[in-house]
């Protein structure tokens, strides 16, 4: 029976070290991650039950002891305090939908692995555990290839379709993850016997050179050269150990790593490369330094980079295009360590860094090698050289985790690749007998029950989070095909599950407010209906967003879409004014170099000003919304929804010269936009400035051929100025595209017979075309930037 214990044990560990790297499902919204860190939670805890079972059963249990494994230990436990005083101490347990490496049960099951391969796993088993990993790489590597030059092996998925997809995470940490295993793929090849082994180290050699080749990723060459240099540097030292010949490998590695990176070489035919976003290490340094002074100890909690971010960042973000990104992860693992998790844990990181290294070099230079019993099949060289190997690529791993980002892919590489090292370094056990009567017996039964409740514990938890996971996926599918029924019920179930998961009640709160739309919109509903079934959606919608703020009041999209609830209120409800401004001001405070949130006050101030009857309050109003335009502007001077935001404010006041001067500032700033320039247009029409009316008006159709209003205005400006044959031609094409617009059909007449365009019509403005009114272009494109 504890035989079959034991193989079930071990089982897991190579499904688990052969399934990771290339695990994808289509059935959560993060493909890639979350369905890796169920993978890891479920097998690790089958290994460790079926190897506790084994020990009860034999009892009997071999351990390894060694100073090596203290701060492995020490690094959990500073990240289960950070945890514990987290800013989102939901978030830095499991990590989603943050960062899910970086989440304590990722730790904490990655620390189990690490500690049952140097447990369970002979020396000479660990080369086959490697092998493992060797083999999943190469397929991952492969299908990563094939995706880059657009062989979609899996159309049938959608999500698949994309240059940019593999079974790593982006196409960087692809190259790094290929980079991190070539010295152990390297020292592979000179140990190997049986052909089929050679054949299979030297494909994924070529394979990975293929991949870095393709992808040209500077920080990737970097880590193959500092990979290929130690290789060099012990293989000279141990010669006897370390065939000469096989030098050529590092050293071809070595050399095309300084020619593509020094260089810059790029190499013809190679598909373009999908895009990547990161910080640089200076932006980095900057927001976890500043994160560690706040939080000096323990920092803000694992998983958190994205609020020290939001938070510490500099204003001059707002200067680029991308000012509205939002970062998880600093530009290295170190970095965002530092950050996260605080001094401490950045000094315990480094330790075991330190450590490792320190049993690494002494084993490779023969002053720490332990002989075993299970030596005799393997040449006293194959261990060294097999331990080389895997220390070199440990070696690559921390040197990446200083260089750039890491996921749970890479992560879950670092920890076999340590664990496998310390086996290979510590093969000698110590055997501990179990007597029945025994004190020790008792403890360890005790203990064992402990671990085994608290692990079926996690095992339902995540069974639970998985359910929630994939309900919320079909919710959000259900909303893109305007589903809301089974959009809101997909996420009510996802919220039965895991009410502490803020995602969710930020996200159906959005949908509630988009089903008060439908709803109103519903011309199947008589008044009553409607009113009752809108006001249910209603009190949903704030109960999520006030529900989404207690969940995690830390986080700046909860209390955004808060104050976005409240804002759709104002007029309805009273008192949503002051919630509104409320909910904007603290996610404010929490981001406080973002412009669209003292923009979004300065809208929700214009509302309840238009809907005041007091000529006092109402002014009041205006100027506080003003104010508010202008902090958003002089944090982002480029900044277009609240210069036309300021534009509308001048405008409710009957300041047109002013509206005027701001529409034009506005189009300085966003020259592209199609609404601004119609918008515009109206303005100068209503103004009798003709000329600046079609000047706008033509910019408009220039942007968007096919803009009715746009080509209807245009037209009629056309006939003011005697140009007959173009204001036909201008509502031909009109007509064209709104064959059923009576208007316009009847504007045409009056121009080919000879009248005026509106003669007969009372100046009237089409109500059948087309609206795109900017101040809604506007705050659409804007939610779309904060991710709501």
């Amino acid at each position: 029976m504890f035989e079959t214990c034991e193989r079930v044990s071990k089982t897991s560990i190579y499904l688990l070290v052969f399934l990771l790297p290339i695990l994808f499902l289509p059935w959560t919204a993060n493909v890639l991650d979350f369905n890796k860190q169920a993978l890891l939670i479920v097998l690790v805890l089958i290994s460790l039950f079926s190897w506790m079972l084994k020990v009860l059963i034999s009892g009997k249990a071999s351990f390894s002891f060694s100073m090596v494994h203290i701060p492995v230990l020490v690094l959990f436990i500073v990240y289960a305090a950070s945890s514990i005083f987290s800013v989102s101490s939901h978030t830095s347990f499991w990590g989603w939908p943050s960062v899910t490496s970086e989440g304590l049960i990722s730790i904490l099951a990655m620390v189990i692995l690490y500690f049952l391969i140097i447990n369970i796993f002979e020396r000479k088993e660990v080369f086959y555990l490697a092998v493992s990993l060797i083999v999943s790489s190469l397929i991952a590597m492969i299908y990563g290839i094939l995706q880059l030059f657009g062989i979609f092996v899996l159309p049938m998925i959608g999500f698949t379709r994309s240059a940019a997809f593999n079974t790593i995470g982006g196409v960087n940490s692809l190259a790094v993850f290929a980079a991190i295993l070539l010295p152990l793929v390297i020292t592979f090849l000179t140990i190997a016997k049986a052909s089929k082994t050679k054949i299979l180290f030297v494909a994924t050699a070529l394979v990975s050179a293929a991949l870095l080749l393709i992808i040209n990723f500077n920080i990737a060459w970097w880590i193959v050269m500092a990979g290929s240099a130690l290789i060099i540097i012990f293989g000279t030292q141990k010669r006897n150990a370390f065939d000469g010949r096989w030098l050529i490998l590092p050293m071809f590695f070595l050399a095309i790593a300084m020619l593509f990176s020094f260089f810059q070489f790029r190499i013809p035919g190679v598909p373009d490369m999908p895009a990547e976003l990161f910080l640089n290490q200076k932006a980095s340094l900057d927001i976890s330094w500043t994160a560690v002074q706040e939080n000096p100890v323990l920092g803000s909690g694992p998983g958190t980079f994205k609020y020290n971010f939001t938070r510490f960042k500099d204003v001059d973000f707002n200067n680029g295009n991308l000012w509205n990104l939002k970062f998880d992860w600093a530009a290295s693992k170190f970095l965002t360590i530092l950050g996260t998790i605080g001094i401490l844990g950045a000094l315990a990181f480094l330790a075991m860094v330190v450590t490792f290294i320190f049993y690494g070099i002494k084993f490779l230079m023969g002053k720490s090698y332990q002989k075993a019993d299970d030596d005799s099949d393997q040449p006293d060289d194959f261990y060294w050289t097999l331990g080389m190997g895997v220390f070199m690529s440990f070696l690559a791993a921390t040197t990446a985790f200083f260089l750039f980002r890491s996921n749970l892919s890479i992560d879950f590489a670092y920890f076999v690749l340590m664990a496998c090292f310390v086996a290979l370094l510590y093969p000698i056990k110590k055997e501990v007998v179990l007597k029945s009567s025994s004190l020790l017996t008792l403890g360890v039964t005790f203990g064992f029950t402990l671990i085994f409740i608290f692990g079926l514990g996690i095992l339902i938890l995540e069974g639970q989070r998985y359910v929630s996971a994939t309900s919320y996926l079909k919710s959000i599918e259900a909303a893109q095909e305007n589903r809301i029924d089974d959009a809101i019920a997909g996420l009510e179930t996802a919220l039965r599950i895991s009410p502490k998961d803020d995602i969710y009640w930020r996200e159906i709160a959005q949908v509630y407010l988009a089903a008060v739309n439908s709803v109103r919109n519903n011309s199947g509903l008589n008044a009553e209906e409607s009113s009752r079934i809108a006001q249910r959606y209603i009190n949903g919608a704030v109960n999520a967003a006030k529900s989404a703020t207690e969940a995690n009041p830390n986080n700046t999209d909860n209390w955004s879409v808060r104050g976005s609830v409240y804002q759709n209120l104002i007029g309805i409800v009273g008192g949503t004014k002051d919630w509104s401004v409320s909910a904007y001001e603290e996610a404010a405070r929490l981001e406080p170099t973002n412009p669209f949130f003292p923009n979004q006050i300065g809208i929700s101030l214009m509302r309840e000003a238009r809907n005041t009857q007091d000529a006092a309050e109402r002014s009041n109003l205006i100027e506080e919304a003003k104010a508010k335009f202008n902090e958003a502007i002089a944090l982002k001077s480029d900044y277009a929804a609240a210069h036309f935001q300021l534009a509308l404010a001048y405008q409710t006041e009957g300041d047109q010269s002013a509206m005027v001067a701001s529409l034009e500032k506005t189009k300085e700033v966003a020259p592209f936009d199609v609404g601004l320039a119609f918008q515009l247009g109206v303005v100068y029409y209503q103004m009798d400035n003709l000329e600046k009316a079609r000047t706008e008006f033509e910019r408009a159709v220039l942007l968007n051929p096919n803009y009715a209003n746009a080509l209807y205005f245009l037209g009629l400006i056309y006939d003011e100025f005697g140009q007959t044959d173009s204001a036909i031609a201008v509502f031909e094409r009109l007509i064209a595209n709104n064959p059923d617009n009576g208007v316009a059909i009847q504007v045409l007449k009056n121009l080919r017979s000879g009248k005026g365009a509106l003669e007969g019509l009372g100046g009237q403005v089409p109500s059948e075309t087309e609206e795109l009114p900017i101040v809604e272009d506007i705050e659409e494109e804007i939610k779309e930037e904060i991710g709501e």
